[in-house]
């Protein structure tokens, strides 16, 4: 990635303290460059702006005097962070010192998911070795496996962990209800060690040119073989409305293969993957430079990913113990034999 709208801001900024050698630099000054310089940078790579249809020239137009008139970094932080809040974007953030700011999401439904209404399905959990995720078994010839994330590393050791533990099993339930995401090699490091062949699972486009639809032609994203085991069994993929942004590729990745059903909710909508600047005041913003498509050329920003079997459940169930998107899957998979 380029860094240019980093560098024009920095001539800003060093413009403004060359007017200030013997009192300062106008704070407010200072106030507008950071601003600009954000503004800039997502104007430049934010790769989301067909799909968003975000008028950003006129959001400028209305944001720029408010950072001119701020008084406080804690009311720059305000005008920076409302602004960025306009593109809907869940993968966009400003970290202002003690302020935060993102997008809360595209659906306030509750996810209806309980680990420990979970706990009582699963009769011999186990923690992975890295501590990334937890399996067991759900029925004596159905293994359990929850992903909790994506971030960090030594996920293939995880799941081979778990599929050698499970060795008496003849199916198995993949569960990334509320995961938050982390690395795209993370989720390629599970997904590979149950297809038989490279596969393609999805397309990526990278923001190339200054134009706001300016994208690189779609990179194929390919799911090798991998590890020392490999599962053929059916396989269920849990997920809901908290299943975001690398656990979304994750879902991607297995829908792609053959005897994988996905149960559950619609996943999040997140097909960006973010790229983090920094301010020269310390302050950090995030924003998606590369978006995600599935196979067929489509994207699921703000709609998310639809499950085969569409479950949600509910409260009612849940209070009694009982989680019908994990019971569905049961079903499923019992009905696979």
């Amino acid at each position: 990635m380029k860094h240019g709208p980093a560098g024009v801001a920095a001539v800003a900024l060093l413009a403004v303290g060359c007017t200030g050698v013997f009192v300062g630099p106008d704070p407010k000054l200072d106030r507008l460059a950071l601003f600009e310089q954000v503004w800039t940078d997502v104007d430049r790579y934010y790769s989301l702006f067909s799909m968003k249809g975000v008028a950003w020239d006129s959001l400028h137009d209305v944001y720029a005097p408010r950072a001119a008139q701020a008084a406080s970094d804690s009311e720059l932080g305000d005008v920076i962070g409302a602004m960025l809040l306009e593109l809907h974007d869940i993968h966009v953030n400003l970290a202002a010192g003690p302020q935060f700011y993102r997008y809360s999401g595209y659906d306030a439904r509750p996810a209806f998911f309980d680990p420990g209404v979970v706990a009582r399905y699963v009769t011999d959990r186990h923690a992975a070795p890295n501590a990334h995720s937890a399996f067991g078994h759900a029925a004596p010839d159905i293994g359990y496996v929850w992903i909790l994330h994506f971030e960090g590393s030594g996920f293939g050791a995880d799941i081979d962990t778990a599929l050698a533990q499970l060795a008496d099993v003849r199916a198995l339930i993949i569960d990334v209800r509320d995961n938050p995401g982390g690395q795209r090699s993370n989720l390629e490091a599970v997904a590979s060690r149950f297809t038989d062949r490279g596969r393609t699972y999805a397309f990526t486009r990278v923001r190339d040119g200054p134009r706001h639809d300016d994208l690189s032609p779609p990179e194929p994203q390919v799911l090798s073989p991998d590890g020392p085991r490999r599962f053929t069994g059916p396989v269920a993929v849990l997920t809901n409305r908290k299943s975001v942004s690398t656990a979304e590729g994750f879902v991607l990745a297995m829908r792609a293969l053959p005897g994988v059903s996905i149960v559950g909710d619609s996943t999040e909508g997140g097909a960006g993957n973010p790229v983090t600047r920094e301010l020269p005041n310390g302050w950090a913003y995030r924003f998606p430079f590369m978006t995600w498509y599935a196979p067929d050329g489509t994207t699921f920003e703000e709609i998310g990913l639809t499950p085969d079997l569409w479950v949600r459940g509910s409260a009612e169930e849940l209070a009694a113990g009982r989680d019908a998107v994990l019971d569905t899957a049961l079903a499923v998979l019992r009905r696979s034999q």
